[in-house]
């Protein structure tokens, strides 16, 4: 099970950091509501942090290790959010926004919140 989450998560990391080094004339054109990147960028850091909140923070009587999901929501909620978005500014027609910065640490902490919401409420998804 631990091999699955710690895939999952690398997964989503992968595909995230590809997505969003991706030069920007080779992303799809489509048209969208104003701001949708932004809810796009909440979207997927809810996301990523709520994989990498499920990578090794239980232990074997199911208590939650503090310190780990501590250290993985430093890392997937604050950290890659702002390095990603400081890399944009040197891949071609992307750009740096403290706008994309304050979505995904929003979506972040969403996606933390809602793990704990889930692991108090017993629930499998952790």
């Amino acid at each position: 099970m631990k091999d699955k989450r710690l895939f999952l998560a690398v997964l989503w990391l992968v595909i995230v950091a590809a997505a969003l080094l991706t030069p920007g004339n080779n992303l799809p054109k489509v048209p969208l509501f104003p701001y949708a990147d932004k809810l796009i960028h909440f979207g997927v850091f809810a996301i990523l942090t709520f994989l990498w909140s499920r990578v090794g923070t239980i232990d074997q009587q199911g208590s939650l290790c503090w310190r780990k999901l501590l250290t993985n929501l430093l890392v997937f909620t604050i950290i890659f959010p702002i390095l990603v978005e400081y890399l944009q500014m040197y891949v071609p027609n992307r750009s740096f926004e403290i706008e994309d910065i304050i979505a995904n640490l929003i979506g972040g902490i969403i996606g933390f919140i809602g793990f704990i919401i889930l692991y108090k409420a017993g629930s499998r998804l952790v």
